[in-house]
Parts: C-alpha cells; sequence; structure tokens
C-alpha cells in the first residue's frame, strides 16, 4: 500500500512528475479537488474560493470559524484518502497532515527561479513579466496556505524524505528517483511490521 504526498513549486514540472509516477505505480491521483469537496462538505465555500484565488483579486475574506472548519476537512479527507492506500495526494498540506506517518513517502519538487519562471512563461505563453509574477503569488499564496491552516513552512525540508532539485533532472529523472524511494520506503516498513510481529 503506497501512499506519497508531493509538494511542488509552480513552474518546477512537479505536476508532469506526479502524473508518471502515478501511472508508473499505479496510484490514484489526488490534488485540488480537495479544496472544492473540503469546502462544499464543511459548508465553507468562501474558504475554497478564496484558496483558489492565489492573487488575491476578488478580496475573499473567509471567517476564523470557516477557516477551522475547512482545515479539518482538508485533513480528514487526507487521512481518508491514506487510510484507502495507492495514493499520490498533490499538495493541500499533505506533507504536515500525515507528516507523523512513518509509513508514507513526502516529495518536495523545486528548481530555481529563473527556471520555473521560464517554464510557465512557454506553457501558458505568457510574457517574462507575468510569468514572474505568476510564480512569485504562487510561492505567497502556497506559503500563506501551510502558515494559516497548520502553522507550518511550507519549504521547511524536515517536512520532506526526498528533495528534488529540477535543475539538472529530467521528468523521467525524477519519477525514477520518487519510485525507486516510495519502493524502498514500503519494503523497509514491510520488514518492520515483520520485525514486530516476530518479537
Amino acid at each position: 500500500m503506497t501512499v506519497i504526498t508531493l509538494s511542488r513549486e509552480l513552474g518546477s514540472r512537479g505536476d508532469d512528475v506526479a502524473v508518471g509516477v502515478a501511472q508508473r505505480i499505479g496510484l490514484r491521483l489526488v490534488g485540488r479537488e480537495l479544496i472544492n469537496r473540503a469546502a462544499a462538505d464543511a459548508g465553507a465555500g468562501e474558504v475554497a474560493l478564496a484558496e483558489l484565488d492565489e492573487l488575491g483579486l476578488l478580496g475573499v475574506k473567509p471567517s476564523a470559524d470557516s477557516l477551522k472548519r475547512y482545515r479539518e476537512k482538508v485533513v480528514e479527507i487526507i487521512s481518508e484518502q491514506a487510510a484507502q492506500g495507492d495514493v499520490l495526494l498533490v499538495g493541500r498540506g499533505g506533507q504536515v497532515a500525515l507528516g507523523g506517518r512513518r509509513d508514507v513517502l513526502h516529495v518536495r519538487i523545486t528548481a530555481p527561479v529563473d527556471l520555473r519562471c521560464a517554464t510557465v512563461q512557454a506553457r501558458c505563453g505568457a510574457s517574462a513579466e507575468v510569468a514572474a509574477a505568476r510564480v512569485a503569488a504562487s510561492d505567497a499564496a502556497r506559503a500563506s496556505y501551510h502558515r494559516r491552516h497548520f502553522g507550518a513552512r511550507w519549504n521547511d525540508e524536515s517536512l520532506y524524505d526526498v528533495i528534488l532539485n529540477m535543475s539538472r533532472l529530467t521528468v523521467p529523472m525524477a519519477i525514477d528517483i520518487v519510485c525507486a524511494s516510495a519502493d524502498a520506503l514500503m519494503l523497509n516498513a514491510a520488514e518492520t511490521n515483520l520485525e514486530g510481529c516476530e518479537s
């Protein structure tokens, strides 16, 4: 039963890595739809809207109660997905929500800002200025999300088992590394469980 959380920076090609890993290992890929489901279940639609509005253009300010209900529902859904197993959870603070579990692999995909901006520019057909603004806004929004909902720093290295800097890695290379790490972690967890049964 494989469970992986994957955090990525905009333009790092982390989504490509997530899709490739999920396809290779046969994992369900769960991502941003958690926002909508969590908000709907918690009756906090304004939180979902605020989280989706990375640039803050809508000026939505959810109440403290709505934020609390949203956070609780996100953690609940992430935990439910992990309990079902064979899942790759992209974003939404999975590395914090499941941080205490030794059978979950926590991955972070990063890249230098100039490479990320170039990737966004190429994929979106945006100008260099727009791409840079999108990358900066995304970083700020993701850092704010983790701070607001989990009291954590998004880029805290201690939250991750594997951190891949994509400056020299291709997507297939990154997929290989994540899959090998997941296999090793699952094997180690199985061996630990066997040792516990024998003692």
